[in-house]
């Protein structure tokens, strides 16, 4: 009763009187407030929604390909030029089917009850052994060395100029394939050059605007901005947030940067100044502990960008120097000069750290993880020593398949190295490289929590899906009932009398590739399933002729080789970029290819004599296009799509997005390895499906 204990007396009269009601006249003037902000409310929410929220939304969510609306800090803008944007207006749409009381068709079928297996199991009659591959290991000990072919692609591809031309590249590189859905992908790619690059566990992009440089950044998991649902839908990791930014006292707007020894895991940036002599080189990996730049004739200029430094502390030693520096945004970093040509420091000024005088030798930038206080000694112990590439191995034997890295360093001479590896790295390497293992961890953006490693050469291992062929089971065909085995045969007898022709000859590699594979597989049901040599006899023709008609390039839009990036693309893309989703500008290259490749090693499994030097040729391109295996195939890039280092493909080629390439349909990635896979089983090219399985392997983690 403490609030009772103050009371007046007419208070106290009021109490016992009674409660007027709402109704009353009394309240006359608060109902009118209530019923009006009813009415207000609502409209003032349908007018955000209708009006501000799509001016917005663009900006806050934007589309694949659109070029985003935010900058990496306020003085950068990332796209000088709006390189050409996807027309999505021909993406499919998928809905959910209305209930309707109108009777559905049966095509003959039995009840739903029983259409799907259920009843007595009987065993289908054994398929022959000329119509099913055999289940077999595709041992190869060496995956990635031999190309599948060095010759040009067949004469029935045009050669053309790609209006694209990349920027940063000599002459001398642009006389070679370039990759297109790589990591650092935007860097060639004109008006993006300046937009991040993934490297995992750091982001880092160059800017000509202050600060001038190459300017990284590291977020933890505690920095994401999380979307709603259970699980989330959606989270974002920060962008822009500049730690700290490498560069020079002699870098200005007009600097340049250039481009060279680009492969599959790792690139050189080169950043000069506008005038005078000296270059800043950063050899950027996949993985790399440390931001190394390699200076030669400029004076350092490290800077942090809306932070403040507030500590700094100096250790040196006989061959280097070390600079421990705390940020009031509670990051804790470690610089490391090596000097080549006398001596040098860095000093701090103000937020900045500048060098001493002009600088030959190498900085190193690297952050300890929050909380921690064991990498500090770890770093130490690896400073010096920096990773300048990676090299693919890989081999298969029996179920097992093995791959790896070895590592090329530069720095001092050791004998191991300081990297980060992913998750699925960790899950699957052997006993040797995980012996090396450190204590230290760095998230990464998307792949979870990094580990790194000290061994130079990372070896991994998986268990290989052998068993998976061309029907469901592989080595144990499943066995279907009789009520199974007669709705697929009425299925089937409705579904061959389709006109693949016309369902294939479209304006679209992708839909057209996806109207072949289903055909390809209604074929593969009709002869080893059922078998019914009649549903065989006139669907395998039609799919011939169908398959023909591309593997002549004579579709309603035939495919062309362009020399400028060196792929297959659709002649159709040259002239409007968003065309086929893309495909002109290397996007979904598996997705498209992948069909065709899979729905061919279907038709040569069921008609062996389809498969003439001419066609194998053909369905050959299409791989090579997306999953060349060597340099020394001078036609093609190295492994386009699929990324040996993250553990699947990227969809995304010469468009610029600001949260980096994307993987936008696993299943279709799958197929694409999954038809590699059938595709050397029935050329006999052993390689070709050992690397299509291990691929499978890898995308099982």
């Amino acid at each position: 009763m403490l609030n009772r204990l103050f009371v007046r007396e007419d208070e106290e009269k009021q109490d016992s009187e009674p409660t007027p009601s709402f109704w009353s006249r009394q309240y006359w003037t608060t109902r009118r407030i209530i019923f009006a902000l009813c009415f207000i409310i609502p409209a003032i929410i349908i007018i955000v929604v209708a009006l501000v929220l799509p001016r917005y939304a663009t900006n806050l969510f934007p589309k694949d390909n659109a070029v985003p609306e935010f900058n990496n800090s306020s003085d950068i803008n990332l796209m000088k030029r709006t390189p050409p944007r996807i027309n999505f207006a021909t993406k499919p749409h998928f809905w959910k089917r209305g209930t309707t009381t109108t009777a559905q068709p049966t095509y003959g079928l039995p009840p739903p009850e029983h259409r799907y297996g259920f009843g007595t199991a009987e065993e289908r009659p054994a398929p022959s052994t000329a119509s099913v591959a055999s289940v077999t290991s595709a041992d190869c000990a060496d995956l990635f060395s031999t190309p599948i072919a060095t010759t040009a692609p067949g004469s029935q591809f045009s050669v053309q100029q790609h209006p694209l031309q990349p920027v940063g590249f000599s002459e001398a590189d642009l006389q070679k394939p370039i990759e297109t859905n790589k990591w650092w992908g935007t860097l060639p790619v004109p008006g993006a050059e300046q937009g991040n690059v993934f490297a995992f566990p750091y982001t880092l992009w160059w800017s000509n605007s202050t600060p001038c440089g190459m300017n990284i950044m590291h977020t933890d998991a505690s920095q994401r901005v999380y979307g709603p649902g259970t699980p989330v839908q959606y989270y974002y990791s920060p962008v822009g947030i500049i730690s700290w930014n490498m560069g020079a006292t002699e870098f200005d707007s007009n600097m340049q940067m250039s481009l060279n020894s680009a492969t599959q895991f790792s690139i050189n940036v080169e950043l000069t100044p506008s005038s005078g002599s000296g270059s800043l080189n950063l050899p950027l990996v996949n993985g790399m502990a440390f931001i190394t730049g390699l200076y030669s004739g400029l004076t350092p200029f490290l800077s942090t960008s809306g932070k403040a430094i507030l500590s700094f502390q100096t250790y040196a030693s006989s061959s280097s120097n070390k600079y421990k520096l705390s940020l009031n945004d509670g990051t804790t970093w470690l610089v490391y000069t090596f000097s080549s040509s006398g001596s040098f420091s860095l000093s701090q000024s103000g937020n900045n750290l500048v060098g001493s005088g002009k600088f030959y030798g190498y900085i190193q930038i690297a952050k300890i993880p929050t909380g921690d206080t064991t990498s500090e000694a770890l770093y130490d112990t690896y400073s010096g020593i920096y990773v300048t590439g990676m090299t693919l191995f890989g081999s298969t034997s029996g179920t097992t398949g093995t791959y790896g890295y070895q590592l090329s360093t530069g720095g001092r001479s050791a004998s191991s190295a300081l990297h980060f590896a992913l998750p699925h790295h960790q899950a699957s390497f052997s006993s040797a490289t995980q012996s090396s293992a450190t204590s230290l961890y760095l998230q990464s953006t998307t792949m979870g929590l990094m580990r790194a490693y000290t061994s130079l050469q990372w070896t991994m291992t998986e268990t290989l899906p052998n068993d998976i062929t061309f029907l469901p089971g592989g080595s144990s065909v499943t066995s279907y009932s009789s009520t199974a085995l007669q709705a697929m045969l009425a299925a089937a007898e409705a579904d061959v009398a389709q006109d693949v022709a016309s369902q294939t000859n479209v304006n679209s590699q992708y839909y057209a590739g996806k109207a072949m594979a289903k055909y390809a597989e209604i074929c593969l049901v009709a002869h080893d399933i059922l078998p019914s040599s009649g549903l065989s006899a006139t669907c395998v023709p039609k799919l011939v002729a169908a398959m023909n008609v591309f593997a002549t390039n004579t579709q309603q839009v035939p495919l062309c080789y362009e020399d400028t990036w060196r792929g297959l693309v659709s002649t159709a893309g040259l002239l409007d970029s968003g065309a086929d989703f893309g495909n002109g500008y290397y996007n979904d290259h598996h997705y498209h290819y992948g069909y065709f490749v899979h729905a061919a090693a279907i038709l040569g499994h069921l008609d062996p004599s389809w498969l003439t030097p001419s066609n194998i040729d053909y369905v050959n391109s299409l791989v090579r296009d997306v999953a060349n295996p060597s340099s020394s195939d001078p036609y093609f890039p190295v492994f386009r799509s699929f990324d040996w280092f993250v553990g699947h493909s990227w969809s995304k080629g010469l468009f610029f997005s600001g949260d980096g390439k994307d993987e936008e349909s696993s299943s279709e990635d799958y197929n694409f390895a999954y038809g590699m896979k059938l595709w050397g089983l029935v050329t006999n090219n052993v390689a070709m499906q050992a690397r299509g399985n291990l691929m499978l392997a890898v995308l099982k983690r």
